[in-house]
């Protein structure tokens, strides 16, 4: 009895033991858990980019840091699989550009480092991207089909937030999109005439490897092929002379805004200006000589620096009794006669598309801090012209794209004309005119 009363104590002592082991916390006391943080709201992908540049020029470094910045934008478009498919193409169309500002914001740029190093410049940039100008290249070219989720999502994402920043007549007349009209049978007629007037530029690729002579030997040809064939051109030696002679003004006035070679494009009023590139090969056989040439041809818009398109050309093989470089020359003179037409006809036909609602000027006005002013300003232009859109504003100066059928010089007369019918704006005086590019001073204090 007494055994099974001992049992039964134990029996009991255990019992509790294995409850309060059971029971009995392994740590510190669970503390309450804390809410879970709020979802973040998805936002657009930023188009601003860091890019990256070396070179043993300043200028060059910087503009390789531009393109860094394109090409990782291009990977955010296609994807780098694709990117690295098209690394060849990409480079021939896109990212050996003489022109890279076409391709970003160059007044957004944000230098983040210029160095010196070893002799080589190092410029590290962030730059916003001009997303529209690299799809249009890309779809140019076959590289981007269709827009991507990511740009979808990117688009939806933009437009919301556009819907929800509008809270004003000016900011809504700024964001609903414009209503084009058809051309007038008189601007269809003036614009046909402008096309079949323009005046070409032509320089050479000044990074180019190839033989300097050859170089300037090819723009000798293509503006003697242009000229034969009834278009305008710009004589070599004025460029030339501007290049030498205008490089502090083209720094005060230009800067990095644009490459000199625009801006040169623009004082000589040039509506396309033509970078010819080419690589020439030479061989000699005992008297005889032969030459073969490639060469690609790059038009840009002088007004916006937007490139127009790339035309690629090669020539047979040229025999010369006379010397190799003779039997380069005439390659490349063969490759120029057959491409030259071609890029003429298709800055027509892209100008002509971008020309739709009139010919793009630049209306820069300083000294704009009288809103009320320039608001009437800004609704008499709009009804003269086929359309204006403000481009920025502040009390120092508003910037407008006006769209009109008409030359510069009858654009400098109407504004004249809205200015005098305003009164405030009676003494408003021109202060540049460059390429398409009209800088008025409204004299308001």
């Amino acid at each position: 009895m007494k055994v099974k009363n001992t049992l039964g104590v134990l029996a009991i002592i255990l019992t509790a033991f294995l409850w309060g082991c059971a029971s009995a916390p392994k740590g510190k006391p669970s503390e309450p858990a804390k809410p879970a943080p709020p979802a973040a709201t998805p936002q657009a992908a930023p188009d601003v980019y860091t890019g990256r540049g070396e070179s043993d020029s300043l200028l060059r470094a910087m503009n390789a840091a531009k393109m860094d910045a394109v090409r990782k934008a291009v990977i955010d478009m296609i994807g780098a699989a694709q990117e690295q498919a098209n690394a060849k193409k990409l480079e021939e169309v896109l990212y050996s550009t003489s022109n890279p500002n076409a391709y970003v914001k160059n007044e957004a740029m944000e230098t983040l480092r210029k160095d010196n190093v070893g002799g080589k410049f190092v410029y590290e940039i962030r730059i916003p991207v001009n997303r529209a100008a690299i799809e249009s290249t890309l779809r140019a070219h076959g590289i981007l089909k269709d827009a991507t989720a990511q740009d979808t999502s990117k688009a939806a994402a933009q437009d919301l937030v556009k819907k929800e920043a509008v809270t004003s007549p000016a900011a809504k007349e700024l964001e609903e999109p414009p209503k084009y009209q058809e051309p007038t049978p008189e601007e269809k007629n003036f614009l046909r005439k402008y096309l079949d007037s323009l005046t070409y530029m032509v320089y050479f690729n000044e990074e180019s490897k190839e033989d300097p002579f050859l170089m300037k030997a090819a723009v000798g040809m293509a503006n003697s092929i242009l000229l034969s064939n009834g278009k305008n051109a710009v004589d070599y030696a004025e460029v030339e002379k501007l290049k030498k002679d205008m490089k502090m003004v083209y720094e005060e006035e230009a800067g990095k805004e644009m490459s000199m070679i625009q801006w040169i494009a623009q004082k000589l009023n040039a509506d396309v200006y033509i970078e010819i590139d080419a690589v020439t090969e030479g061989e000699t056989q005992g008297s005889n000589h032969y030459g073969s040439a490639k060469v690609t041809l790059k038009m840009f818009e002088s007004s916006t620096g937007n490139l127009l398109g790339s035309v690629p050309y090669s020539s047979p093989r040229t025999f010369s009794r006379v010397s190799q470089f003779d039997a380069k020359s005439n390659a490349l003179q063969s490759t120029l006669y057959k491409a030259m037409p071609i890029a003429v006809e298709q800055s027509k036909s892209l100008l002509a598309k971008a020309f739709e609602r009139g010919i793009r000027y630049e209306l820069i006005l300083q000294n704009t801090a009288d809103t009320r002013l320039m608001t009437r300003f800004r609704s008499r232009l709009r009804s003269k012209v086929a359309d204006l859109q403000v481009i920025n504003q502040s009390a120092e100066s508003t910037k407008f794209a006006v769209f009109y059928f008409g030359r510069i010089d009858s654009l400098e007369e109407l504004i004249y004309s809205i200015a005098d019918s305003i009164p405030g704006l009676e003494g408003m005086e021109q202060v540049l005119i460059r390429g398409k590019t009209l800088v008025f001073n409204t004299r308001l204090k």
